[in-house]
C-alpha cells in the first residue's frame, strides 16, 4: 500500500472516529509496509494517548506513521551493515530485555493481587524497637509549649506563669487561654522540628544545642505579638529519630520486605515444582 495513500486514509478514519476499524469484530488494517514489516491501525490506536483531543490525534498519528516509517529504513540499512557478530549480541540483549519485562509485569500483576498492604502500628513499633539505630536525626526536635498572644490582650504574665510552673491544673487554664486567646499555640504533646517553631519567633537563637541543654525557656515581642517558648523534651541532631517521624517510611520498608518475599517465594516454588515434574535438564559437561 502507497504510504502517503494510508495515511491519508488514517486521516478519514481518525476524523470519523475510528468506530468500525478499531472494535473488536472488523480485522486489522494494514497502515504502512517497509520491507517485510506492517504497521497496523491497532498499533497507532494503542500509541496515541486516551484522552487526546480528536484534531491533536490526527496529528499525533500522522507523526508517529511517518516515524515509524524513517526508522524501519534506518533498521533495514542498519541490518545490511552490523557485522554477524553485532546482530547476536544485538538479539541477546533484545532477548534479555524481553525476559526481564515479562517477569516485571508478571511480579506486578502477583503484587497486586496478592500482597498484604495492611500493617498495623504493633508491626510497625516493633520494627522500630528493633531498628531504631538506623533511624537518626538530621534536625533538632523538641516538644515544646508554645503560644503566641496578641499585645492588646493584658494578662500576658499569667501565661508566663503558667508556663513556668507547669501543674496540671496550670496546663488546663494555659489551654483553655489558649483557645479563646491565642494566635497559636502548642501544648509539648507531639514531637516538632525546632526550627519550625523558630519560624514563628521573633528572636534568633545562634546556637540551637546551647539553647537546648542549658535554657529551653524564652520570651519575645514584635509590634502586634507577645511569645513565649518552653522547651518540655529534645532530641538533638543524630539523636534517634522519634518514632512519628519514621512510620511511614517504615511502613514502605515493611510493605517492601513483604513483596521481596513474595517474588523469592514464587521463585522458588516455581523452580522445586519444575524439578519435581523433571521439566528441565542442566548438562554439566
Amino acid at each position: 500500500m502507497n504510504i502517503k495513500f494510508s495515511v491519508l486514509i488514517l486521516l478519514v478514519v481518525f476524523i470519523t472516529g475510528c468506530s468500525q476499524l478499531f472494535n473488536g469484530n472488523h480485522h486489522d488494517k494494514i497502515i504502512a509496509v517497509v520491507g517485510s514489516k506492517k504497521l497496523t491501525y491497532s498499533e497507532i490506536k494503542m500509541a496515541v494517548p486516551a484522552d487526546m483531543k480528536e484534531i491533536d490525534s490526527i496529528s499525533f498519528a500522522q507523526n508517529y506513521i511517518e516515524k515509524w516509517v524513517r526508522n524501519q529504513l534506518l533498521l533495514e540499512k542498519a541490518e545490511l551493515n552490523l557485522d554477524k557478530e553485532t546482530q547476536q549480541s544485538i538479539d541477546i540483549m533484545i532477548e534479555n530485555y524481553r525476559t526481564s519485562l515479562f517477569l516485571f509485569k508478571y511480579q506486578q500483576m502477583l503484587i497486586q493481587e496478592k500482597l498484604d498492604t495492611i500493617v498495623t502500628e504493633a508491626q510497625i513499633e516493633e520494627y522500630y524497637k528493633d531498628h531504631a539505630g538506623n533511624f537518626r536525626l538530621d534536625s533538632n526536635v523538641v516538644k515544646a509549649i508554645f503560644v503566641q498572644i496578641p499585645k492588646s490582650v493584658h494578662d500576658g504574665y499569667q501565661v508566663s506563669n503558667w508556663i513556668k510552673k507547669q501543674t496540671e491544673e496550670n496546663m488546663i487554664s494555659l489551654e483553655d487561654y489558649c483557645y479563646q486567646n491565642a494566635r497559636n499555640f502548642y501544648m509539648g504533646e507531639e514531637w516538632q522540628y525546632f526550627n519550625t517553631i523558630l519560624e514563628y519567633i521573633p528572636r534568633k537563637v545562634s546556637d540551637q544545642e546551647q539553647f537546648l541543654k542549658y535554657n529551653r525557656y524564652l520570651e519575645a515581642t514584635d509590634s502586634l505579638y507577645r511569645y513565649y517558648l518552653a522547651i518540655t523534651d529534645y532530641k538533638l541532631k543524630t539523636d534517634t529519630t522519634p518514632l512519628v517521624f519514621v512510620k511511614p517510611q517504615i511502613n514502605d520498608i515493611l510493605i517492601n520486605h513483604r513483596k521481596v518475599k513474595l517474588i523469592k517465594d514464587l521463585e522458588i516454588n516455581i523452580y522445586n515444582d519444575a524439578v519435581n515434574q523433571q521439566k528441565f535438564t542442566i548438562h554439566t559437561n
